[in-house]
């Protein structure tokens, strides 16, 4: 009873330093969004993963790989550019929006050009099991995620965080809606699924836009800022620089595993990922509130840190107890869940759990730099971490299959944390000085 009222008594995280926002509420409610999506991406993925087969679900997660690579790499970080544009007050919805729909065709018009120059033997080498066809049909998730992203992010940035958490159920709403269709008529499979994916995103890009328009409308102190494409990339890249390798980081374990092993494994491996990823829902929730957040009171460092060190703690206290419990359910939930055929998921997914509950609280602290505009931080913790994680999986894989690979990721996780969060305190502690020593003059 201690502890539990310990863990209560730190959720009441105050205000931001504006006393615009009470932190509990705002990333309560994001949390709670975060419940309800995860809630229904569990519906879908018990359907999926059910009828499909271990062999199938392992070439689903495969051809998804081309699209989440394509938005990974050429995003260019415009989604956190906007968020920090807009919540710093330098940038203009009725521009961005227009650099989303130029900006999302061009860079799909060229991966589909590469992808039909390239070779059927050359996509099925680096995608194991995935066609031409099925390669450049996946593509078509590739814009949708581009503009869905770029434009919810939007209203991330005008700090508007009751309707962006509306707005950010519509995908897994459709999502899910279309799988538990396709159950209905025993019509799932690799492609159905696929169309599910790129329909609920384009849902979401669609309420996005509705939501937005109120945002370009200009104020009566005057025109909207004038944020110029140039800017918004230059500040987006830095930090795509950052993104491109986390995701690297978080999706090599299960290339390799794909790549070294076979479909079944990946299918198997993937789970645990997935399963293991919904354990960051309370940490998401935070950095939802804590980028915007960051990027609006940079120049009040003491205020902020002391903002970020609770929010990191509470995510940090949270996501260990849903680790431990889940790590004890897990033996015996996911092959009843899942079924038989998915009992090897258990033990990659126990593994992971140091690594996610440790990169929890780092997530709270990289996503605070970021919006100070500290991208140098994250770049080389991403590097750090994808080096340690990739390295470790060749070396692991071989002689420990799936084990091998969640036992990298994990350990690559935690060593990263650590080197983030030592050098948010080195970098905050001069930060307060040096505006200690400003007041002073």
């Amino acid at each position: 009873m201690t502890h539990m009222k310990s863990l209560l008594a730190s959720l009441a995280l105050g205000r931001t330093p504006d006393a615009r926002f009470d932190l509990s509420a705002a990333i309560g409610s994001t949390l709670l969004r975060q419940v309800v999506s995860s809630g229904l991406y569990f519906v879908a993925l018990w359907v999926t993963t059910r009828q499909l087969g271990a062999h199938d679900n392992g070439l689903l997660v495969t051809a998804l790989l081309l699209p989440q690579s394509l938005y990974a790499f050429l995003n260019l970080g415009l989604g956190p550019s906007h968020v920090f544009h807009m919540s710093s007050g330098t940038g203009s919805a009725r521009t961005m929006r227009r650099m989303n729909w130029a900006l999302a065709l061009a860079l799909w018009s060229a991966a589909v050009l590469a992808l039909l120059l390239a070779s059927d033997g050359a996509i099925a080498h680096y995608l194991p099991g995935t066609a031409k066809r099925t390669a450049l049909y996946a593509s078509l998730l590739f814009p949708m995620m581009l503009l869905a992203a770029w434009t919810s992010a939007l209203i991330q940035g005008a700090r508007d965080y009751a309707t962006y958490n509306k707005t950010a159920l519509t995908q897994p709403l459709v999502f899910c809606a279309g799988v538990l269709l396709l159950g209905a008529l025993g019509a799932v499979s690799v492609p159905a699924v696929l169309a599910c994916h790129i329909l609920s995103q384009a849902a979401l890009w669609l309420a996005s836009e509705w939501r937005v328009r109120r945002y370009a409308v200009p104020g009566a102190s005057g025109p909207d800022p004038v944020l110029k494409l140039g800017t918004a990339i230059a500040f987006g890249l830095r930090a795509h620089l950052s993104n491109v390798i986390t995701f690297l980081n978080y999706r090599v374990a299960l290339y390799l595993v794909s790549f070294l092993l076979d479909p079944a494994a990946a299918g198997r491996y993937a789970l645990s990922i997935q399963l293991a990823e919904v354990l960051w829902m309370i940490a998401s929730a935070a950095t939802v509130v804590v980028f915007p957040e960051s990027a609006a009171h940079n120049s009040t460092p003491a205020a902020l840190q002391k903002m970020v060190r609770k929010i990191a703690l509470s995510v940090f206290k949270i996501t260990l107890a849903g680790g431990v419990l889940a790590g004890g359910l897990s033996v015996v939930a996911i092959p009843w869940v899942f079924g038989r055929d998915y009992t090897g998921s258990v033990l990659p997914f126990v593994i992971l759990l140091p690594g996610i509950i440790t990169w929890s609280y780092m997530s709270v602290v990289s996503n605070s730099l970021a919006g100070m505009g500290l991208q140098r931080v994250n770049i080389q913790g991403a590097l750090l971490s994808f080096t340690l994680n990739g390295g470790g999986c060749l070396l692991a894989i071989p002689v420990f299959g799936m084990q091998g690979a969640a036992l990298a990721s994990s350990v690559a996780f935690m060593v990263t944390a650590v080197f983030t969060i030592t050098m948010y305190g080195r970098i905050m502690t001069e930060r307060i000085a040096a505006a200690g020593g400003e007041g002073a003059r």
